[in-house]
């Protein structure tokens, strides 16, 4: 404990001379993790009803393979996402379609999450960074495609414990909270997320990371090919 304790203050003191922008890009490639294998349990809530799904995850933290285990109906589904081009495999029509770039901001297996979420960049590539009050303050670039307003990223020694998203009039829309971090062979990954709808209340879903196994993912995993057969 003592020596994660130091480490915290050096992150932190390391992140006093760093620029909004490289702030930015650390914490999230602390909430991607490193390349790894795991077990995400993704809980969908909705008034009067919840569904979880068990999904098997390989990334690189540049690119990701997910593929559902539970429940039975929907097991074999299998999503890849490559920078902008994202695939779906659907044993039900026993075929991999590659979605338009629109289909990027659907919503993924029916939760608040949507697929840009996942593996996107958007907030890096898309914003403009400034820094207030220890609080990281993202407005939309010229031209910018992207649905939000404003974005705010709530730091605490360099890792990301809050994010709320506005719309276009100001209103807070969509609120991420990320559990404690679990350090993995030097680098970070949380164990948990939350993301509300703030429009619609019951709106919830939760992510919980298990079975993480550190280490290369083999590059089949990435290949469009092996969506269907798994890799």
């Amino acid at each position: 404990m003592k020596r994660f304790g130091i480490l915290l203050l050096a992150l932190a003191a390391f992140a006093l001379g760093q620029s909004p922008l490289e702030k930015l890009k650390s914490a999230l490639d602390r909430l991607r993790g490193p390349a790894h294998q795991a077990v995400y349990a993704l809980t969908v809530e909705r008034p009067g009803s919840s569904r979880t799904y068990r999904l098997r995850v390989y990334t690189d933290g540049e690119r990701a393979h997910l593929r559902v285990l539970e429940p039975k109906a929907e097991a074999g589904m299998a999503f890849l996402s490559l920078g902008q081009d994202l695939y779906l495999y659907d044993p039900r029509l026993g075929r991999t379609l590659r979605l338009p770039p629109s289909g990027r901001s659907e919503r993924f297996l029916g939760s608040d999450l949507t697929y840009q979420d996942l593996m996107g960049r958007d907030l890096e590539e898309l914003f403009q960074v400034t820094e207030e009050g220890g609080t990281l303050r993202l407005m939309p670039k010229p031209g910018a495609p992207t649905p939000y307003g404003r974005v705010e990223v709530y730091l605490k020694e360099g890792f990301i414990e809050r994010v709320l998203y506005y719309d276009q009039r100001g209103q807070a829309v969509r609120e991420l909270r990320l559990g404690s971090y679990q350090r993995l062979d030097g680098a970070y990954l949380p164990r948990t997320l939350e993301l509300k709808d703030l429009t619609r209340q019951g709106y919830r879903t939760l992510v919980e990371v298990t079975e993480v196994q550190v280490g290369p993912v083999p590059e089949r995993c990435f290949s469009p090919l092996y969506l269907e057969r798994g890799c």
